[in-house]
């Protein structure tokens, strides 16, 4: 939460174009910007679901020309952007576009250093290796089209990608990997399934959470936090069990801008030392993997953020008429969010592995970089303890 006296900058170069049906808009403003091949990012079941279709054909009608990389996995890693990089051998790219979640648009920030700098692509990585080379001007530029409400890397200078030979995820971060334009089609997601639904949802919470507890949140960051976090409860189920509800998909994707700043300019992480570990070791979604992290550290950090958890379940109830005030409104919020993992239908982590590497997963968490961006002291230890309660039977149920 902030300091009232608290002093912020802000900047954030890349331009929103944001509504329903505004992806058929993108080969327009490509070629307005005097864009004339683009190179597509994308995955696989975007093509099979028939959404790049859509993409296709406002390119040709726009007359720019594309060609197309699908091979963008969930967890894209270092191969993944070596494997994109040869396909745009021989062709002549002036801009990348990502279409897809957080994997695809990632996997164009880290191409377009890829093909724009010498060496090898892990020199560039600023953590969690640390970086040797750095990120220069000569960069192509980024387009983002979301397909899902989650990630927020349509905002982002960061590039979250898995070095497999570490088995952590790394990041390439430069303000030049702002994308320049994030064309935000919230009827694109209409047709996510349920499951992806609620675990990109709960990434956008994630996102807020980590900003609002974060020691170095400003003004700005809480209001985008609390916004987002409010708009979480108040759309989240609608987007999962009526997915072509517009005003709840339209409402998620703002959010979701809304959280991705929130965390890069509060930076905050809490949430984030248990999700990333969980994602990359055991291979999970990575909204999945943080939502289901949330009440666990709501709890651990209740010694000292027993103010921001009530303002939380204050949220949640505003929009609910009826709802009771609780006698102990940060112990409510956490019965709140268990509730909210429950109802969109998201299984027990213990449903989904039955017997992880704790040992290798706490070492994970408590060498993260944003362990010191825990509002309060965590340890090993504690994280073992935490990945313990997550996994136990019953983690799901309301107790208070």
């Amino acid at each position: 939460m902030a300091k009232p006296d608290q002093e912020f900058q802000i900047a954030v170069p890349t331009r929103i174009v944001f509504g329903a049906g505004k992806s058929r808009d993108l080969g327009n403003l490509l070629s307005q910007r005097g864009y004339r091949s683009v190179m597509v990012c994308t995955d696989a079941n975007l093509v099979e679901a028939g959404v790049l279709q859509g993409i296709e054909s406002c390119l040709q009608a726009a007359k720019v020309d594309y060609f197309v990389y699908d091979q963008v996995k969930e967890n894209p890693d270092i191969e993944t952007v070596l494997a994109a990089k040869k396909r745009a051998q021989g062709e002549h790219a002036d801009c990348l576009v990502g279409v897809g979640g957080g994997g695809p648009i990632d996997v164009a920030k880290a191409l377009s250093v890829a093909l724009t700098h010498k060496g090898d692509i892990r020199d560039y990585i600023a953590y969690t290796t640390g970086q040797k080379k750095p990120i220069d001007g000569n960069l192509l530029p980024i387009v983002a089209v979301p397909t899902t409400a989650g990630s927020g890397a349509e905002v982002s200078p960061v590039a979250v990608i898995v070095d497999k030979e570490i088995r952590t995820k790394v990041g390439f971060f430069s303000e030049r990997l702002f994308p320049e334009l994030a064309v935000i089609d919230p009827a694109l997601s209409v047709t996510l399934p349920p499951g992806p639904t609620a675990g990109a949802g709960l990434d956008v919470f994630a996102h807020a959470f980590d900003a609002f507890v974060s020691r170095k949140a400003t003004l700005y960051t809480d209001a985008l936090a609390k916004g987002a976090m409010e708009s979480v409860f108040r759309n989240l189920r609608t987007a999962v069990w009526q997915g072509d509800d517009l005003q709840a998909r339209s409402a998620m994707s703002a959010a979701s801008i809304m959280a991705l700043l929130a965390i890069y300019l509060g930076k905050g992480g809490a949430v984030h030392t248990i999700g990333e570990p969980l994602g990359t070791i055991c291979d999970l979604p990575h909204g999945y993997a943080c939502g289901i992290a949330i009440p666990a550290m709501m709890k651990y950090l209740l010694p000292v953020c027993r103010g921001q958890l009530a303002e939380i379940h204050a949220l949640s109830c505003s929009f609910a008429h009826g709802r009771r005030e609780a006698e102990d409104p940060a112990s409510a919020c956490i019965v709140g969010m268990k509730r909210l993992i429950r109802e969109t239908g998201l299984p027990a982590l213990s449903a989904v592995l039955s017997k992880p590497d704790i040992d290798k997963l706490s070492d994970a968490s408590a060498a993260h970089l944003a362990v010191d961006r825990v509002p309060m002291p965590i340890s090993r230890k504690d994280y073992i303890k935490l990945y313990g309660e997550i996994l136990s039977d019953g983690y799901l149920e309301e107790t208070r």
